[in-house]
């Protein structure tokens, strides 16, 4: 009951932050991690039941991983995540009741490191994230974390909130104990290269008519071929101040200059897609 009801109407962001994490585990393009492929190492901290386990195996087969860390502090949601490993066989997944500002793998390096809706509830945050980047792969290691939050009163366009929400949002979920501040995500900023960030709202259970705020973030260690890559991708993407419906694309329209390249004539029979229909009629009379 506490992981549906998790994934079907609360943690709207944990699918499409595993999503992006698998998706750059398994790029194509970068040979550094097409080597790593069937050796890698994940660590979740905060990893509760390991639902995100049954989670990343709908975008990456779970034996491409060595080994895989679920820890949390929680004894109780540890239990039931060791019973999950024991039902599925998963003899790769380990579970640790255990600090994560302690934590470090067996192996010494992790590819992977995800904080699922976990950052949040960490006393110590800081320490967490800086403990996850002293074993990081440096090369190649990818950072996935989701979780809710509010804006600072000066933040990039695509993350601020009014000062009623920014009140509301931190005033609800301080009574759980929950930390929505910025400054958790302002570190992760500080300390890797940004290559993934979307921000919206959710519904919260038993409670109509509101929705929760929630980002899904991915970053990669600030190496220079890391940087070099962010930048050429922030110049082919749209930027993130635009709502993730916005794909028109910019382009110069001059049926003057293309009928002498395109030559239409009588006989041909010409097919325009998603235009104004200014040009159609342009070339008719040609």
């Amino acid at each position: 009951v506490y992981d549906r009801m998790r994934a079907k109407g609360f943690l709207w962001g944990r699918s499409p932050m595993l999503a992006a994490c698998a998706e750059r585990l398994t790029d194509s393009y970068d040979p550094r991690r097409q080597d790593l492929l069937g050796d890698l190492v994940w660590v979740d901290l905060g990893g509760g039941t390991a639902e995100n386990v049954s989670l990343m195996s709908k975008y990456i087969p779970l034996d491409r991983f060595k080994a895989i860390y679920v820890v949390d502090l929680c004894s109780s949601l540890c239990d039931i995540a060791k019973r999950k490993c024991k039902e599925n066989g998963w003899t790769n997944v380990h579970v640790v009741e255990g600090d994560a500002s302690l934590f470090v793998p067996k192996e010494g390096v992790a590819d992977l490191v995800t904080f699922s809706y976990s950052l949040s509830m960490m006393r110590d945050p800081f320490t967490a994230i800086d403990k996850m980047f002293s074993y990081l792969n440096q090369e190649a290691g990818v950072v996935g974390v989701a979780d809710f939050y509010v804006s600072s009163k000066f933040d990039f366009p695509h993350r601020q909130m009014t000062y009623f929400n920014r009140f509301l949002w931190k005033s609800i979920f301080d009574f759980d104990n929950i930390e929505l501040g910025p400054e958790r995500r302002q570190y992760l900023d500080h300390r890797l290269v940004r290559v993934f960030e979307y921000n919206s709202s959710g519904t919260v259970p038993y409670v109509p008519f509101f929705k929760a705020p929630y980002y899904t973030w991915v970053g990669v260690p600030p190496t220079d071929a890391n940087v070099d890559r962010a930048e050429a991708e922030a110049k082919r993407s749209r930027p993130m101040t635009f709502p993730p419906t916005f794909i028109y694309s910019v382009n110069w329209e001059d049926p003057i200059v293309d009928a002498p390249i395109l030559k239409i004539g009588p006989e041909d029979v010409v097919l325009t897609l998603t235009s104004g229909g200014g040009n159609t009629p342009h070339l008719a009379a040609h």
